[in-house]
């Protein structure tokens, strides 16, 4: 069975809160961008992970975006992870979107190392 490709995949996920369990702001995408030495517009938030994860493929930078994006994902299962602390009754809520960036940082691990390993092959 044929995988979409790497950026579509992995662009459909992050864009998507119910998959990947934090919304990723268009702020956040442009400080990943320039992180990696490209300088994005304020434009859509497609727009900007297509165009970024583009970059990332084709300047090699899979495992520098996989440290940004799992930094950006870590930060942001801490910050609820504050919330469900100070706040108890908000486990029910909160420990289904905590799962969901964890599993998501599981995924881009697995598809990164796919997809280096492909282009290695």
């Amino acid at each position: 069975m044929h995988q979409p490709s790497m950026p579509l995949h992995v662009e459909k996920h992050l864009l998507s809160l119910f998959h990947c369990g934090c919304y990723i702001n268009t702020q956040e995408i442009i400080r990943m961008g320039s992180s990696l030495g490209i300088e994005l517009p304020f434009k859509k938030r497609t727009f900007l992970m297509q165009t970024l994860l583009l970059h990332v493929k084709e300047t090699k930078q899979e495992q520098a975006f996989l440290a940004l994006i799992c930094d950006l994902l870590k930060n942001k299962a801490q910050t609820l992870q504050a919330t469900l602390t100070h706040y108890p009754k908000t486990a029910l809520f909160l420990q289904p979107w905590l799962f969901k960036i964890d599993t998501t940082q599981s995924l881009l691990k697995q598809t990164f190392a796919l997809h280096v390993k492909d282009e290695n092959a």
